[in-house]
C-alpha cells in the first residue's frame, strides 16, 4: 500500500482557505475589524516568520471569535464554507480531483496534510463531494472566550504530526503533492514528489533540495 500526502491550499484548492476564513469572520463586524486594525503592530511581526505564524493567526482568530458561543461559531463556519465554495475566486483544481480519485481507486491511503484548520478542510471535502481522504491538519481550541490555533500543521510540524499518526515503515512507498517550499521537510519523507504550479522562488528552493527527484505538475 502507498501513503499519499496532499497539501491543501494551492494544491487542491487555489486559495489560502484559513486567510479567507479569518477575513470573513473579521470583516462581518465593524468593531472586530477595528480591533484587528488597532492591534496590527501586535500580530504582524509573528506572521512574518514561519515558526511564529500560528501566534499571529491565533491573535486574529481570537479577536474574530471572542465572546461568541460555540453554536454561533459553528453556524458561521457553515456560512463561510458555503460562501467560499460559491465564490468565483475559489477553484478546486480538476487535476487534483482526478489524482485523488486515481489514488483512491488504487487503494492508496490518501491523507491531506494542511496548515488550514481540520474542520474547514473536512467540510470542503464533504461539501464539494471530493474523494475520500484522511486529514492531518491544524486544530483550533477555545481560550479565554475566543478561539486560537491549538496546533499548527505547518512546515516541519507536518512531519511530526504525520509520524504521530502513521507508521511510515509499513508502506510500499510514500508519495507527496505540494505547491510550497515550506513543505520541503515533509516531501523529504517521500519516494515520489509532485510539485504543483510552483512559483519561481519556490521552484528554485525545490530544485536545490531535490534536483531531478521531483516532477512538476501544472494543474487547472
Amino acid at each position: 500500500m502507498n501513503l499519499v500526502l496532499f497539501d491543501f491550499d494551492k494544491t487542491i484548492v487555489n486559495r489560502d482557505t484559513g486567510a479567507a476564513y479569518v477575513k470573513f469572520m473579521v470583516c462581518r463586524n465593524p468593531m472586530r475589524l477595528c480591533m484587528c486594525f488597532i492591534t496590527t503592530p501586535l500580530y504582524i511581526p509573528f506572521l512574518l516568520h514561519k515558526n511564529t505564524k500560528f501566534i499571529g493567526f491565533s491573535i486574529i482568530l481570537w479577536l474574530a471569535t471572542f465572546g461568541m458561543s460555540i453554536k454561533k461559531v459553528v453556524r458561521l463556519r457553515r456560512s463561510f464554507i458555503r460562501r467560499y465554495l460559491n465564490e468565483s475566486a475559489t477553484i478546486i483544481f480538476k487535476d487534483a480531483v482526478q489524482h485523488l480519485q486515481s489514488h483512491t481507486s488504487n487503494a492508496d491511503q490518501v491523507v491531506v496534510v494542511s496548515g488550514a484548520s481540520q474542520w474547514m478542510v473536512k467540510a470542503i471535502f464533504v461539501a464539494a463531494s471530493l474523494p475520500k481522504a484522511e486529514f492531518v491538519c491544524s486544530e483550533e481550541a477555545q481560550l479565554f472566550g475566543g478561539f486560537i490555533c491549538k496546533s499548527h500543521c505547518y512546515a516541519s510540524n507536518k512531519v511530526k504530526r504525520v509520524r504521530k499518526f502513521y507508521n511510515l515503515e509499513k508502506y510500499d512507498s510514500i508519495i507527496g503533492y505540494s505547491d510550497s517550499s515550506v513543505d520541503i521537510p515533509i516531501l523529504k519523507l517521500c519516494d515520489r514528489r509532485y510539485i504543483v504550479n510552483p512559483k519561481a522562488r519556490c521552484f528554485e528552493k525545490f530544485s536545490k533540495s531535490f534536483n531531478k527527484t521531483m516532477s512538476v505538475l501544472n494543474w487547472v
